[in-house]
């Protein structure tokens, strides 16, 4: 559960609809796995770096907007409510995936000292090429995690993480739809539950 929570904040439930015309095409086996394998070394090199927390997590926050297609994760775990969403309230609720993104980075860096990164095999699954890797961390049994890969705007990026079997960015858009609908189908409602995350998150800091 915990690579779980440190996988989703780190790369977020990750992607498709988005908010201007986006190219995207499949990644070669090979290209995805070459992406992935530079992907994790520099995941691992900034994770284990003697640097401070402060500087490690403007390290990650960085090479996750390299490497994560993320308003477009963001899009997808906007799921249907895209197509009702203003575009004042679409705009906040952008920067507000960023912030949590990149708060949850700041909050689960500090336990992962020592993370190793391995990687296996790639293969197309549907529209996406997966590419398939193991996390080990010191004292904690090793966990198979699976990258999804696209092409967009002529880049290689991920666009989903798979972890014991389970899509993120499908959990993440369930979890945000549950809010939605529990609260008569307001946006309003979400964007206030991710604004109060950010605040709690700030506050234990």
């Amino acid at each position: 559960m915990h690579l779980r929570r440190f996988v989703l904040g780190a790369f977020a439930s990750l992607p498709m609809l988005a908010a201007a015309p986006q190219a995207f095409a499949q990644v070669s086996p090979d290209a995805a796995k070459t992406f992935i394998t530079q992907s994790g070394q520099q995941l691992v090199a900034i994770v284990n770096s003697s640097a401070s927390q402060s500087q490690r997590a403007e390290q990650l926050r960085q090479l996750v907007d390299q490497i994560v297609a993320v308003d477009q994760v963001g899009d997808y775990v906007l799921g249907r409510y895209r197509n009702v969403v203003t575009p004042d309230q679409h705009s906040q609720y952008l920067a507000l995936f960023h912030q949590l993104l990149s708060y949850n980075i700041t909050y689960q860096i500090q336990a992962y000292q020592g993370v190793t990164f391995t990687v296996n095999g790639a293969s197309i699954m549907g529209n996406d090429t997966i590419v398939d890797t193991t996390i080990t961390r010191p004292g904690q049994s090793p966990a198979d995690v699976g990258w999804a890969v696209d092409e967009v705007n002529g880049s290689p990026q991920i666009v989903d993480v798979i972890v014991a079997g389970t899509s993120l960015r499908i959990t993440e858009r369930n979890d945000y739809a549950s809010v939605v609908t529990s609260n008569g189908g307001q946006i309003s409602a979400l964007l206030t539950a991710m604004q109060g995350q950010i605040n709690r998150i700030k506050s234990n800091q």
